[in-house]
């Protein structure tokens, strides 16, 4: 039924025969965090350095609005929010800043290599990207990319104080008895009954972030204009996911049933 519901357009075929039908498998992961947080995700080789930006932030739910930049060696992809700002500092020698956008991927980083994040200078969060492999395009068809394949542990909120900050923080919402307990649940804006874990990923949401980017991407394309077909698909939709509750449902109702025969339960 999913196929009815979303069609998202066909990519163009790239020139480039060493780039063309590539998608890398990313690894990226939060430095001097405790426990470690990463994330596992694909992305075409020949997309942005700016795209790979973007896929490590939603990865971690991290709003972009600070600015990030990529660095290896001497070479730094700053995003566009950077560069207005760092316009007139001086470099360093040896330094060279470009465009994130200006450079593939595939351009920057190889299948073996890694390239390191920076985002938020004052929280300073450093994510090691290690490209664990490259994968031919059909090994890897998803009606959309970045795709979030696998990770552990929650991100870390923005604003929290980078390492030393999230550290704090998640004594914090350990222990309900401390005096910042509650003012730092306000700031997180944790609904009542609920509490941090920081232990909770979920590659759902993740992928959740990345069809919402690709569908604010493709708008036009992809959403109806007339009120009625806005409903049906509307209804598709909802179609879809009372289906899915349900044969989870059924799922776990077999496997209870059959906990029981066994007398497991």
């Amino acid at each position: 039924m999913a196929d009815n519901v979303i069609q998202f357009p066909v990519s163009e075929k790239r020139d480039d025969a060493d780039a063309t039908g590539r998608v890398y498998q990313v690894k990226a992961t939060v430095l001097y965090t405790d426990p470690v947080v990463w994330r596992r995700f694909l992305i075409p080789s020949d997309d942005t350095c700016f795209l790979l930006g973007d896929a490590v932030l939603a990865a971690f739910d991290w709003s972009g609005e600070y600015g990030f930049y990529l660095h290896k060696g001497g070479l730094f992809l700053d995003d566009p929010v950077l560069m207005q700002q760092d316009a007139k500092m001086p470099r360093m020698k040896g330094e060279v800043h470009r465009p994130a956008d200006d450079m593939r991927i595939c351009d920057a980083v190889k299948p073996g290599e890694s390239i390191s994040l920076f985002y938020d200078m004052e929280d300073y969060w450093e994510v090691r990207l290690d490209v664990e492999e490259a994968l031919e395009d059909d090994i890897a068809r998803f009606p959309f990319m970045p795709v979030c394949t696998d990770g552990e542990n929650a991100a870390p909120p923005e604003g929290v104080g980078g390492t030393i900050g999230y550290a704090d923080f998640c004594a914090v919402m350990a222990n309900p008895s401390d005096s910042r307990y509650r003012e730092t649940r306000e700031w997180l804006g944790l609904p009542p009954g609920q509490r941090f874990d920081p232990t909770s990923f979920s590659a759902f949401d993740v992928n959740a972030s990345y069809a919402i980017e690709a569908i604010d991407d493709h708008e036009d394309e992809l959403l109806p204009e007339k009120e009625e077909d806005v409903r049906e698909l509307c209804k598709m939709l909802l179609a879809e996911r009372m289906a899915s509750y349900t044969c989870m449902a059924l799922e776990i109702g077999d496997a209870g049933a059959g906990r029981a025969d066994r007398g497991d339960a």
